[in-house]
């Protein structure tokens, strides 16, 4: 934004010896910006100057806009909250809130506040007064918000909604705001500016995901999450992986990393840990001589001690980073042709107790219902009302949750039960009819069973990735009949088919990473491409539908946008761009389209489920 709200000059904090903030020259523009670095870099020195909590030995720090002020222009949440300690949590916002309009108690209730509103500070843990304190500020109206690592001790669990809330404010009143944080999540995901102190001065500024993507230096790239720095020490650990790139790579994240069993190279493992998103590996030279770490995807088996290893680098695509890239840095150029809807309605999947929970896969049924996958592992149906008339729960969803759903031709109900290898049988009515599949890399075993999809002839297709990335053939009862794909680029090949669907005696997949759509046979004939990155632009095409018309409807979860492509392979239409309010997605996971022409939009980083019309 080219507003700005503060404008530092010359600045001096502290005594001269050890200054907590040098600044010559520094604005801080409208919207989010997020200060990020290490403890002890001046990042609460920086907001206390913002707020007037504390004054520069010299220098000046000018308020050069507030927009749109309404009642308080400014509101602050300090490191230590700030409470006080004679009111009770209910009285806080009250205090602040000079028009009672029913924000207090929207407010109590969306931060979980309903069971301690009557108590006082001294009472509340570190967790609650730090709610309560982002509640109080929001409660202000203010302009702008200043806040300092305000969720720093509320569980990760209730975080994503509580900033969620947090959103909405911000864009309902027109406010700024300005936080800290050490959250690399956080940031990329809220922030539209960030601000990096190091001792005391500004590192650089700019754009979150260019410092995620392209960072100067590996201290600036740590601040941002776990990172392969590559220099001139490094070079011997990359002389013999399949790499090309290595020479003029500086980092790569740990989504651009991959680590392969390779009985010629000269690096074994050491350790390896899997810690959520990504995979570390402690790597020795052969010699012994010298060990290093690196940060990679995950792998579906985990690496024994002494396995002989290979780096290889992915450089296609950043398709985590898709997760977290800002509004708008993906939108349409306005010379591509447009998806026409009408009647966009929104809304919101029932609650599981403080969750709100996420659509992952749908599809649409032959009566009109939609079935919906959600990630805390329940299947929800809606009629063609849009009214819910009944869910169940996966047989077990503790280790992780379903992404692919089909409605087969008697009227089951078939689930890629993703992260216990499998697919599962339902009747209508959510009982268990019969199971097939388990975790391997055989025939008939999956690593990750992701879409599910059924033929004219009864036939049932299985994709699934995690090492294996192929389409698995079935038939009724779940006995084995073919594979088709392997891993990898080439024709035919996959990096996480994550949608399939069958039109016409042909086969579509979704090849997410490999930006494509590809189209093969029942034997498993590769057929064609039929659309990619460089014919209509598919960037992380995460599914696939088919509508009324024949065409293919795609949600591309790297660009926040729905793509309509015939099976020719034209781009006939487009819808959406990356964001937050209507007509906008944030990491669509899941789309289905309906015979009377509707399209239901899994809206997973907007926790939301979004129906259109079509014109």
């Amino acid at each position: 934004m080219s507003n700005q709200l503060w404008g530092l000059h010359n600045i001096q904090f502290g005594p001269v010896s050890r200054p907590r903030l040098q600044l010559e020259s520094l604005g801080i523009p409208e919207g989010v910006t997020a200060v990020l670095g290490r403890s002890g870099a001046g990042k609460t020195s920086l907001l206390n100057l913002l707020v007037g909590f504390e004054k520069a030995e010299a220098g000046k720090v000018v308020r050069i806009r507030i927009a749109n002020a309404v009642s308080l222009q400014l509101s602050w949440v300090p490191p230590d909250f700030g409470l006080w300690s004679h009111l009770t949590v209910e009285e806080h916002l009250q205090a602040v809130a000079e028009v009672d309009d029913g924000l207090v108690s929207r407010l109590i209730e969306r931060f979980d506040l309903q069971e301690i509103r009557d108590q006082k500070p001294s009472t509340l843990s570190m967790g609650e007064q730090a709610r309560v304190a982002v509640a109080r500020s929001l409660a202000t109206k203010a302009s702008v918000h200043v806040m300092d690592e305000p969720f720093a001790h509320v569980d990760p669990g209730r975080l994503d909604r509580y900033w969620q809330v947090v959103r909405q404010h911000l864009k309902a009143t027109n406010a700024s705001l300005i936080f800290s944080s050490h959250s690399p999540t956080v940031v990329l995901r809220e922030a539209e500016h960030v601000i990096c102190l190091d001792e005391g001065k500004v590192a650089w500024t700019g754009i979150p995901q260019e410092l995620y993507s392209s960072p100067p230096n590996r201290s600036l790239a740590l601040l941002l999450g776990p990172v392969n720095w590559i220099d001139d020490a490094d070079a011997p650990w990359w002389s013999d992986s399949s790499s090309t790139r290595s020479t003029v790579l500086k980092s790569l994240r740990p989504e651009q990393l991959v680590i392969e069993q390779d009985g010629q190279s000269q690096f074994v493992v050491e350790q390896s840990w899997c810690v959520g998103p990504h995979q570390e590996t402690e790597l020795k030279s052969a010699n012994g001589e010298s060990t290093q770490t690196f940060y990679h995807r995950p792998l579906a088996h985990p690496l024994e001690k002494g396995t002989s290893v290979a780096l290889r680098a992915v450089t296609t695509c950043l398709f985590f980073l898709a997760m977290f890239m800002l509004n708008g840095c993906r939108e349409s150029s306005g010379t591509e042709p447009v998806l026409r809807v009408s009647q966009p309605h929104q809304y919101l999947l029932p609650a599981e107790g403080a969750m709100l929970p996420a659509a992952r896969g749908m599809t649409y049924g032959p009566d009109g219902n939609l079935l919906i996958l959600d990630n805390v592992g329940r299947v929800l149906v809606y009629d063609s009302a849009g009214k819910m008339t009944r869910k169940w729960w996966m047989p077990e969803h503790d280790v992780g949750r379903p992404e692919g759903i089909c409605v087969l031709r008697d009227g089951r109900i078939a689930v890629a039960d993703t992260h216990y290898n499998r697919i599962v049988i339902f009747d209508q009515n959510g009982q268990v009819e019969s199971m097939f599949g388990e975790k391997g890399h055989g025939e008939g075993q999956f690593i990750y069973s992701s879409a599910v999809t059924q033929d004219d002839k009864g036939f049932i297709y299985v994709a699934e990735y995690g090492g294996n990335d192929r389409i698995q053939k079935f038939t009724e009862t779940g006995e084995y009949v073919l594979t088709f794909g392997a891993v990898g680029t080439e024709d035919g090949e996959f990096q996480r088919p994550s949608g399939i669907v069958w039109y016409e005696s042909v086969i579509y997949v979704a090849d997410a990473i490999n930006n494509r759509i590809q189209a093969f046979a029942p034997d498993g004939k590769f057929l064609r491409v039929v659309a990619d990155a460089q014919t209509t632009g598919l960037y992380y095409p995460y599914d696939i539908s088919v509508g009324p018309n024949g065409s293919l409807y795609v949600p591309e979860y790297g660009a926040g946008r729905i793509s309509r492509i015939s099976i020719e392979g034209e781009l006939s239409g487009r819808y959406g761009q990356e964001g937050r309010g209507e007509g906008e997605f944030w990491t669509p996971w899941g789309i289905a389209v309906s015979q009377g022409g509707k399209i239901a939009v899994a809206d997973t980083g907007n926790r939301r489920v979004v129906e259109l019309q079509m014109d």
